[in-house]
């Protein structure tokens, strides 16, 4: 599957780090850049990508409008 990198714009490093935990715990490649202020954090994640959209439930569609 195709991977290319999805970026979290400015965030502080608490947020940052909390995030980076996060993608740590599913196994994603990440990297955290500081932006030209100083106070914010850019996080970037290599993230599989679809050409297509995933489906939505059907269970959600109500038949009425249809």
């Amino acid at each position: 599957m195709k991977k290319s990198w999805f970026e979290h714009y400015p965030m502080n490093e608490v947020e940052a780090n909390s995030l980076i935990r996060d993608y740590a715990k599913r196994g994603v490649t990440t990297e955290k850049h500081l932006t030209s202020d100083p106070r914010f954090f850019i996080v970037s994640a290599f993230l599989p990508v679809s050409k297509f959209v995933p489906r939505s439930n059907r269970a959600y569609i109500n038949n009425l409008w249809n």
